[in-house]
């Protein structure tokens, strides 16, 4: 008896702290924007990231937050709901702001290191896409994409996403376009020394002698002016917050950005 009650109390033990996705919603829809089918959706892929990789994800919509600031607003709406894997609380919140169309993002633990800046640019720039076009479904299935290959990236030695996977396809084509200028470049230096006519160099050959004639003219300039005029230069804006670090209301670190979409 006593065994068949320590054998109960270790499996309630184990379910506890091998599976914290399960103990609570990840998916609050207070904007009604999903069906009940995409939420499904969502759920099963972020029960599999979770399940994989230790990793907590998170997808909140609200209509309105008053005058709150939304970053600091995630980051209190993850910290007071308990959401986050292990004692670093591991994990990734988006959020949604429809009446202010805001969009932002809160990591915590080991997501605010894996979110680099590189990271965060294609996470808000994904769901800004989607969300232009009131399509808030693949919005968030985009950002469960994106933190399935970042984490797929951490688990190999800790990779980060970076430059090269932000312009992978920019970076091939200009392969592809560079290879093709060398190739090009080779064939006509070949094709060039396979002609073994000799141009001549000089015109004299072809001139009839004493039927040409020049007379020379110069002029002569004593003074010159120069004008000068300074070029206008354009600033540039990345279109987006940094994933510097931030203290939510309760102390934890957050790391994350945002933008209007």
């Amino acid at each position: 008896m006593n065994k068949n009650i320590s054998k109960i109390f270790l499996l309630i033990v184990l379910i506890c702290f091998t599976s914290p996705v399960f103990a609570q919603e990840r998916i609050i829809d207070n904007a009604n924007l999903l069906g009940a089918s995409q939420k499904a959706n969502l759920q099963r892929i972020i029960t599999s990231i979770a399940s994989q990789y230790k990793f907590d994800l998170v997808i909140v919509t609200e209509r309105t937050i008053g005058y709150a600031d939304p970053l600091a607003w995630a980051d209190d709406f993850y910290d007071d709901n308990g959401y986050g894997f292990g004692v670093n609380r591991d994990g990734c919140l988006i959020l949604q702001v429809v009446d202010s169309r805001d969009i932002c993002v809160s990591t915590s633990g080991s997501g605010i290191d894996i979110l680099n800046d590189y990271a965060l640019n294609k996470v808000l720039n994904d769901a800004q896409r989607y969300l232009q076009g009131n399509n808030a479904y693949e919005a968030f299935n985009s950002f469960l994409a994106n933190w399935q290959e970042f984490l797929s990236l951490d688990a190999k030695g800790g990779r980060r996403y970076n430059f090269f996977h932000q312009w992978n396809t920019v970076i091939v084509i200009l392969a592809w376009a560079l290879a093709f200028l060398i190739g090009f470049i080779v064939v006509h230096s070949w094709k060039a020394q396979m002609n073994t006519a000799l141009s001549r160099t000089q015109a004299a050959a072809y001139i009839v002698p004493g039927s040409l004639s020049f007379r020379v003219k110069t002029d002569s300039f004593l003074y010159s002016t120069v004008t000068k005029t300074r070029r206008q230069t354009e600033s540039s804006s990345s279109g987006g917050s940094g994933g510097g670090m931030r203290t939510s209301s309760s102390g934890r670190s957050h790391g994350g950005g945002g933008r209007k979409y």
